[in-house]
């Protein structure tokens, strides 16, 4: 490893070069944004009106990084949706680190400016879909190897960029891991993801709740309206005339409710607040096949999505949830002779990654030199991340992963997206700072 000297030289190299070059970055984040790269599994979006969009991105991406000095290589597990990794070699024997930044978006919205793929900028915020979530991560990263290539500052230890496709619907398998299984492993990762607001800037975050969404559909019988007294009250027929779904619903939701108010002391992380493992009703609907308010819906259908500690499975919530739900109907003649029926959509793993480890011992430092200097307060320990990210793929495969960013989870997904312009350089410094202290060691 470098003497402390010759670090301190090198960055005082790279910090200044990262100031020549900010203006660069800023202008390739304008471009990037104004590539559509919707993730075409999104919610609400047209079946095929956003394909090639994400390749498109990367292709324009792929030319910055090559120009930076970084050699580029396609992973493309579906069809048109390629994914971009940028490799600078290393001198040998030191370990290697990657830098993740998805290139996929949400859906537009209609905010306060015509165009979603043209950015404003309105002082020092840059306005445009994608620029938080997370296109600045991508300008960062540049800014980053285009630092260390014009000052020729050497690193033992590969450094890699993946810009990765379908993050945004949890398409890992042709995303993340997919450069991970095409052959492009590192030692750690880094994922630039947006983890600064006005509060605090650049919160280093080790560990992430997982998530599942999931449906369930609870059956009734359908009938004429009129005939409701006869399905409840003493005296009439009660299940053999009808059965109002939505009735039978609101006994499910009273259900899950319970078993959500048992999480707040079943569910337990040291890193996270008592009660933050939650199970949200997202939507529900009843009907008979068409909106029909006479008569008795016989199906009603909740969408739920909820989150769940480290150290817990996947499997293990899905069997849990089934379960407790299966226990309630059973006590109800209706439900228990016609079962609920589930629909476990997708998946998110949880995060976590050794706080005391020393990637992350690197990370922190690197994240506190730069964040004291803005007038942060220095950090002791990682913290855990408000929203899921692609460190949960890298953690799967055994590489610690640590989720540090410029833009402002707040305006992540919002119709006004934006990033403060100057966080790009600072994320940069930052990166650099990660690469010297991870991959200058053998």
């Amino acid at each position: 490893m470098p003497s402390s000297k010759e670090n301190r030289d090198a960055l005082v190299r790279l910090d200044k070069a990262i100031a020549e070059h900010a203006s660069d970055a800023e202008r390739l984040l304008v471009d990037l944004v104004g590539v559509p790269s919707v993730n075409p599994l999104q919610p609400g979006v047209a079946v095929g009106k956003y394909n090639g969009g994400e390749s498109r991105a990367n292709e324009l991406f792929g030319e910055w990084l090559r120009d930076a000095g970084m050699e580029t290589h396609v992973v493309e597990a579906d069809p048109g949706r390629a994914n971009l990794v940028g490799v600078r070699r290393g001198s040998g024997g030191g370990r290697s680190l990657g830098i993740n930044a998805h290139i996929d978006t949400v859906a537009p919205q209609q905010g306060r400016f015509e165009d979603p793929w043209k950015a404003e900028r309105v002082g020092n915020l840059l306005y445009g879909l994608g620029t938080t979530d997370m296109k600045a991560a991508h300008a960062a990263a540049w800014l980053a190897v285009k630092a260390l290539n014009t000052t020729d500052v050497g690193l033992t230890g590969d450094l890699h960029i993946h810009s990765v496709v379908g993050e945004e619907t949890m398409s890992h398998g042709i995303g993340t891991t997919a450069v991970l299984e095409a052959g492009f492993g590192v030692d750690a990762a880094i994922i630039p993801e947006p983890t600064s607001s006005d509060d605090e800037l650049f919160r280093l975050a080790n560990t992430a709740a997982g998530n599942y969404l999931f449906s369930l559909t609870v059956p009734g019988k359908s009938t004429h309206w009129a005939s409701r007294n006869l399905a409840i009250r003493a005296g009439g027929g009660g299940d053999t005339v009808g059965v109002n779904a939505i009735d039978k619903a609101f006994y499910v939701y009273t259900a899950m409710r319970q078993l959500e108010d048992q999480w707040a002391f079943s569910k337990r992380h040291p890193q996270f607040p008592p009660g933050a493992f939650i199970i949200h009703p997202g939507v529900l609907h009843a009907d008979i096949g068409f909106p029909a308010a006479p008569y008795f819906p016989d199906r009603a259908r909740f969408d739920y999505l909820l989150s769940f500690p480290p150290g817990d499975t996947s499997e293990q919530i899905r069997t849990e949830v089934e379960s407790h739900i299966h226990a309630a109907a059973a006590l109800d003649p209706w439900l228990a002779e016609h079962p609920i029926e589930f629909e476990w959509i997708d998946t998110w793993p949880p995060a976590y990654t050794d706080p005391t480890s020393e990637f992350a011992r690197v990370a922190l430092s690197a994240r506190n030199e730069v964040a004291v200097d803005l007038g942060t307060p220095a950090l002791d320990t990682p913290q855990p991340n408000g929203a899921q990210s692609d460190a949960s793929f890298y953690e799967a495969q055994g590489i610690p992963a640590l989720v540090c960013g410029p833009g402002n989870l707040l305006v992540a997904h919002a119709a006004d997206e934006y990033v403060d312009v100057d966080l790009i350089p600072a994320a940069a410094r930052m990166l650099v700072r990660t690469a010297l202290g991870w991959c200058s060691e053998g």
